[in-house]
């Protein structure tokens, strides 16, 4: 009769019962795609001596079709701190940490962190009401981090892609400059053409390209050894001979 009485008590304890329910989220739009295959389970450590022997200390459950994981019963007897890990196909869910209180009854559920101490509690997902009565039957949403890529997107073809090539955006500034400067020279006024030619002619760039093109005599061994003259040197030079004959032209023809 002892024994009976005590069996009775045990049940008596073990109504408590925990749901997880999968709201909505921006990663899981419907938690009904979820695969039959979703697990969760309440892991502790097992019993001093008893190792995997112990059956308490790994509780398992299957999603149900309202989209909720219940631990129906959990075990009394004493005080518990367990693992919940939701384990489905595609999504990664937070795990949470829940206390069980001799008696069964669920004490609080908090986010915990993996890889960090165990009293490092996150955000409060149910505290049980010491000054009210404790709840039989215990409501938490699950928090979905995120959705798996098990493969790569492959890249598609943008012609924008093209446009963003600084190879070819060099490629589109030359072919305007060879075609559009031709146009430019033809539009341009007599005068101001006369000028920039004349310019272009004394630029010491232009006499330095025009020098490095055709081979200019430019004497590279004797310029490093300080004997010969840069070719910027002689592109002045060029340019105050040019200027000369023009100062000269233009006496001749006041005279």
């Amino acid at each position: 009769m002892p024994v009976l009485l005590a069996l009775l008590w045990l049940c008596h304890l073990a109504t408590a019962s925990l749901t997880i329910s999968i709201p909505p989220s921006t990663h899981l739009p419907n938690p009904h795609v979820l695969p039959a295959t979703t697990r969760a389970t309440l892991t502790t450590l097992p019993a001093a001596g008893a190792g995997d022997r112990d059956p308490t200390h790994i509780l398992t459950t299957s999603l149900t079709r309202g989209s909720t994981l219940v631990f129906r019963d959990i075990p009394a007897g004493h005080p518990e701190s367990y693992l919940l890990d939701i384990r489905a196909g595609e999504y990664v869910f937070a795990p949470y940490r829940v206390d069980i209180a001799a008696d069964g009854s669920v004490l609080g559920v908090w986010e915990t962190f993996r890889g960090n101490p165990w009293d490092n509690r996150g955000a409060e997902k149910y505290v049980v009401d010491v000054a009210g009565k404790k709840a039989a039957d215990v409501v938490v949403e699950a928090k979905v981090l995120g959705r798996k890529g098990f493969y790569e997107e492959r890249a598609k073809f943008s012609p924008l892609s093209l446009v963003k090539n600084p190879m070819i955006l060099m490629a589109i500034v030359a072919l305007a400059m060879t075609f559009g400067m031709p146009k430019l020279m033809e539009n341009m006024d007599p005068e101001m053409r006369a000028e920039f030619e004349q310019q272009s002619r004394a630029s010491p760039l232009t006499g330095a390209t025009t020098n490095a093109m055709t081979g200019g005599g430019f004497d590279l061994a004797g310029w490093m050894a300080g004997t010969a003259p840069s070719p910027m040197a002689s592109a002045e030079g060029a340019r105050e001979g040019a200027t000369g004959r023009e100062a000269a032209g233009s006496a001749r023809k006041r005279g």
